[in-house]
């Protein structure tokens, strides 16, 4: 079983992921091997379509033994989220680091 279900879990992908290794310096070995991405699709800035993101750690989340279900697993473990923002259908990205 495992505490990931994989269908729900993405890597962190377009301009998500040059923002996390340009701006928010992670090493590109560690976001592909640990880091990764819930969705949910929203709206932002007066009602643009957005595809909603939490980043979060494989090992911290495997670590506390949460099983990460979806979304809502961040809100019942917000501790978890290391980055939170939105991507917009033309591929930029607004992220807001959450934890260390």
């Amino acid at each position: 079983m495992g505490f990931f279900q994989k269908e729900v879990i993405k890597e962190v992908y377009g301009k998500a992921y040059g923002q996390l290794v340009w701006v928010h310096k992670i090493d590109v070995n560690t976001l592909c091997r640990d880091i990764r991405c819930v969705e949910l699709r929203g709206k932002a800035n007066g009602g643009e379509p957005v595809t909603l993101l939490r980043i979060f750690s494989l090992k911290e989340v495997e670590r506390k033994g949460v099983v990460v279900t979806g979304w809502q697993t961040f809100d019942r473990h917000p501790d978890l989220i290391l980055f939170e923002g939105h991507m917009t259908r033309a591929d930029e990205a607004y992220l807001v680091r959450k934890a260390a």
